[in-house]
């Protein structure tokens, strides 16, 4: 899973998939999967886990679950050209003064 994709998701859809990743279908040895470490699961692997859980869901389950699925599967290039046209501001650091004291 890639950060933009992370960051793209809704409460709901975040709160979806970390139910998925740790009650439904856990890791073995089984661990608690929090948001930060979602990063670290391959694409295909979490989104086979996730596409999985569709039939188990209720109509309500299954609105959130298309948005998931939606954003899981864009590619490193719509997330980029979406970035570039949404209205969010830029977060950028501040230039440091190197070898000044």
């Amino acid at each position: 899973m890639r950060i933009g994709q992370l960051e793209s998701l809704t409460p709901d859809e975040l709160g979806l998939l970390l139910y998925i990743v740790n009650v439904v279908s856990p890791t073995s040895p089984k661990m608690e999967i929090s948001p930060k470490f979602l990063l670290f699961y391959k694409h295909d692997m979490l989104t086979f886990k996730v596409a999985q859980q569709e039939p188990k869901l209720t109509e309500e389950g299954k609105k959130i679950f298309h948005g998931l699925m939606t954003k899981l599967n864009k590619t490193w290039i719509q997330e980029i050209i979406e970035h570039e046209n949404s209205n969010r501001p830029e977060y950028t650091q501040p230039e440091l003064p190197f070898g000044q004291s």
